[in-house]
């Protein structure tokens, strides 16, 4: 197809030269508008008021996302006094099992510690699933059993850091 157009205007190049171009008239036409000033001084003050303005506003949103207790969620000690001795009980019990699980240094595979971090991120959207609802009970059941199932998932990493340093104190005492 190009090469179709090359040849009609080739063969029609006569047609296409009815007029000279006065490149003389055209170069004063481009200097005259460079020469004329576009800035208006009202009009660019105003557009970077609007600037100013939007950018105010964007920043304003993201602080107060970022900072209002929407974006956290509700946590279980908010609802009820039952619900808050049942997640301080299970708090302490994570982070007991945790704070041995490091010192045991043990080196617990990263897998293991990236499905962890997936259940603490899975709390969070219920404890904004809680927000909307705070009366679902379904909601508060599922975040009590994400603490029971993280709280299964260190104790299983306990009992296989002991039966390796049972292993390892048999082997010694073997040799």
């Amino acid at each position: 197809m190009k090469d179709k157009l090359k040849e009609s205007v080739d063969t029609r190049r006569a047609d296409f030269d009815l007029y000279d171009a006065d490149f003389d008239q055209m170069w004063n036409n481009i200097e005259g508008d460079l020469n004329k000033s576009r800035w208006n001084i009202r009009g660019m003050a105003g557009k970077v008021a609007a600037a100013i303005l939007v950018l105010a506003m964007v920043s304003w949103g993201f602080i107060s996302f970022k900072f209002n207790d929407v974006a956290e969620g509700v946590a279980l000690h908010e609802i009820s006094p039952e619900l808050a001795e049942t997640e301080y009980y299970y708090s302490q019990q994570v982070a007991e099992k945790l704070s041995i699980i490091k010192a045991s240094n043990s080196g617990v595979d990263q897998e293991v510690m990236d499905n962890l971090m997936a259940l603490d991120s899975a709390y969070q959207d219920l404890k904004k699933d809680l927000k909307d609802n705070a009366d679902n009970e379904e909601v508060i059941a599922a975040m009590i059993a994400n603490y029971r199932l993280k709280l299964n998932i260190l104790e299983q990493i306990l009992t296989e850091i002991k039966q390796h340093d049972q292993r390892e104190q048999n082997s010694e005492v073997n040799i």
